[in-house]
């Protein structure tokens, strides 16, 4: 047991801890998906997780977003189920969850279920009690489950959250956060998110907040790649990008990536350009974006897809003809 037993470390940011189950709620479309995939990709990227043990199984999109989070997942290394998709079925998971426990290979992965309630009855106390119980089994064997679900339409007495289904999650679950969005100041482009912490069993803090870009017509990836982490108590306080540096310092900065040998991954160089420039992920992925194409003098790169989707970027020899 002291072998299989995972470090009750943060894993995804401060309040998803390593080898619990974790329930996050929050009301549909309030970007909880798209902060726990940054959490995810931040994790990767950082090396806390070895992608080739995250699993993301999402069962609560429209064709045009599975594609989406696919490629996003993908480009980072991470596997992709979909039920429906292939042979996986949503009665596959307990069965798969029961297999990894069995087989010892539960230790040090990462199962993001999106959304819980695709899986199980959450009205229904035995069925959900089953379930709970194979995720249960699953992070004693070492392993960390990720459970996302939705608010109830009608609040508690007091306004805040009440979420869906009876009290099995909240009782078999180490830690529930219920997310609520911030009303952003008047002309904002972004949005906040605060989740709070109604139950947990390792150190977790009691609020965390995240804000991501919600400017009309930007792409998934964009908003993905905007979310950062705000301080509970001063929700105006989060950083934005300033235009202080300029377009061209950030192009220049993405060829020298480019040209060297960190080149692989959409998200990875966005993040890497971020950090050397000093500006956003969200503004780094835009000129990534802009300037990506196989035509000379109008895109300065482009790539190539390798093994589970992962690009890899090149420069384009702007002293070939146009086509």
């Amino acid at each position: 047991m002291e072998a299989a037993a995972a470090d009750t470390k943060p894993l995804l940011g401060r309040f998803v801890v390593r080898g619990q189950a974790t329930m996050i709620y929050a009301e549909p479309n309030a970007g909880k998906t798209l902060i726990v995939l940054n959490l995810c990709l931040d994790a990767i990227a950082r090396r806390v997780i070895d992608p080739d043990n995250v699993y993301y199984i999402n069962a609560d999109d429209s064709s045009q977003g599975v594609a989406t989070k696919l490629r996003l997942m993908q480009d980072a290394g991470a596997h992709v189920l979909v039920p429906g998709y292939g042979p996986f079925k949503t009665h596959h998971l307990a069965e798969m969850l029961d297999q990894a426990v069995a087989q010892r290979t539960a230790l040090g992965t990462l199962v993001i279920i999106d959304t819980y309630k695709k899986f199980t009855d959450l009205m229904d106390k035995r069925r959900t009690s089953v379930l709970n119980q194979v995720c249960r089994q699953y992070v004693m064997a070492g392993g960390t489950v990720v459970a996302l679900g939705h608010t109830a339409k009608n609040p508690n007495a007091d306004g805040t959250p009440r979420y869906q289904g009876g009290t099995d999650v909240l009782e078999d679950f180490d830690a529930v956060y219920v997310g609520r969005p911030i009303i952003p100041k008047a002309g904002a482009d972004e949005r906040v998110v605060k989740f709070t912490r109604i139950k947990c069993r390792a150190d977790s803090p009691e609020d965390v907040a995240y804000a991501y870009a919600t400017t009309r017509g930007i792409g998934y990836d964009e908003k993905v790649a905007s979310v950062q982490a705000v301080d509970p108590d001063d929700y105006a306080a989060y950083a934005t990008y300033n235009g202080q540096v300029g377009e061209g310092e950030i192009m220049a900065a993405l060829m020298r990536l480019i040209r060297s040998d960190g080149a692989v991954g959409k998200m990875e160089l966005a993040r890497a350009v971020a950090k050397e420039c000093a500006v956003s992920q969200r503004v780094g992925l835009d000129v990534l974006n802009r300037y990506t194409g196989t035509v000379p003098r109008e895109h300065l790169w482009t790539f190539e897809t390798g093994a589970h989707g992962r690009r890899t970027y090149r420069l384009i020899d702007q002293a070939k003809p146009s086509p």
